[in-house]
């Protein structure tokens, strides 16, 4: 299992978290709080985590090829609730 991770700043970081899992649940099956949840898509899983300053996204995939897929749903998610101009998010992989 290949594991990246990744923060968002931000002061809305539980409404992103709320919106990102009510949007979700509508197609996967989707665990969640106000603080935290857990989306289980075909192709992999993504924690995610809000405080009072930032959104915190931990995705896990079986191969590279999947975990690049589960990225690119995630920026283009956020990009979209965020009216952000780049969707790239910085990803760092864990051990």
């Amino acid at each position: 299992m290949l594991q990246t991770s990744t923060q968002v700043e931000t002061a809305q970081a539980r409404q992103y978290l709320y919106k990102l899992c009510k949007h979700f649940a509508r197609k996967i099956t989707v665990e969640f709080d106000d603080e935290q949840g857990v989306a289980h898509f075909p192709f992999g899983a993504c924690h995610l985590r809000a405080d009072h300053t930032h959104l915190s996204l931990r995705l896990d995939a079986p191969d590279a090829a999947q975990l690049q897929q589960l990225q690119q749903v995630l920026e283009q998610h956020l990009q979209l609730m965020r009216r952000a101009p780049d969707p790239a998010l910085s990803w760092s992989h864990l051990p």
